[in-house]
């Protein structure tokens, strides 16, 4: 198995390529660069004017020969592949024990336009997808986004792994809202304890439940973004969220992953359910 860094010829591809190499010496398990050619539309235009054939196929040729070769420079083992990107990566992904994506743009279209391969992968749900926004160089303190939840409780022991892999903090924190509030723990009376107790038995529960080897925090907050600040505050290298992908008919990823794959200024590792490192 490998770690799959994902790369265009964009602003990413020197993030990805120093997170891919950090990662590589901290989880032992080899890194690998893929970028895809993206040549459906060129084969079908050959087909169409079949004296274009010729020509396309050079162009294209040329075009894998000189992408290997600045590629080559990364020092990390390369693959070129041709055809549609976001098919073709996740092919690679199943052979794959995470996949590296960088994460451009702060406008929301621009973020929307690049996140099209993230969110195909994510949906999917197959393997872990780490977003990047910016390299990810060293890893002292892992924040996950806890709930009650399967993919809650995956997140954290991949969370776990990391952090004994890279000697990094692991502090999982869960969120807890007014009685009707998007956070309110099901296992709690909201009529009959103050937000003092409220705090306390969610925090017991889930150390139960986690069987947490490191802290677990509980703080009152009612937006995604709530927890974003927390781990923010709290000096984490890189935030991990538990995805839902395939384990409902609709495909949901949670809400918490929609809106931080897109506003997370943090590295964010998204791990499926069913994920185990």
């Amino acid at each position: 198995m490998r770690l799959l860094a994902a790369v265009d010829l964009g602003s990413s591809l020197e993030a990805l390529v120093e997170s891919a190499r950090f990662l590589q010496g901290g989880l032992g398990v080899p890194a690998q660069v893929l970028h895809v050619v993206p040549s459906p539309y060129w084969e079908d235009l050959a087909r169409r004017f079949p004296h274009l054939a010729p020509q396309v196929e050079e162009l294209l040729r040329l075009a894998r020969a000189e992408v290997e070769k600045a590629l080559g420079a990364t020092g990390l083992p390369v693959q070129v592949l041709r055809g549609f990107p976001a098919q073709v990566v996740a092919a690679e992904a199943l052979k794959s024990k995470l996949v590296l994506l960088g994460r451009g743009g702060e406008v929301p279209l621009e973020a929307l336009a690049k996140g099209g391969l993230a969110r195909y992968l994510l949906h999917r749900g197959e393997v872990p997808v780490l977003l990047l926004p910016r390299a990810l160089a060293g890893v002292r303190r892992i924040a996950v986004g806890l709930d009650e939840s399967p993919a809650s409780l995956a997140a954290f022991r991949v969370a776990e792994a990391w952090g004994r892999a890279l000697g990094a903090e692991v502090l999982g924190l869960h969120l807890v809202s007014g009685h009707g509030g998007c956070c309110f723990p099901t296992y709690l009376d909201p009529g009959k304890l103050s937000v003092p107790e409220v705090l306390e038995r969610a925090k017991a529960h889930l150390e139960a439940l986690l069987k947490a080897t490191g802290a677990v925090e509980v703080s009152w907050g009612e937006a995604e973004e709530d927890l974003l600040r927390l781990a923010e505050a709290r000096g984490a290298d890189l935030l991990v969220l538990g995805s839902k992908a395939r384990s409902t008919w609709r495909h949901r990823l949670g809400r918490m992953v929609e809106v931080l794959v897109l506003r997370s200024p943090l590295p964010l590792l998204v791990v499926p359910e069913a994920a185990v490192w």
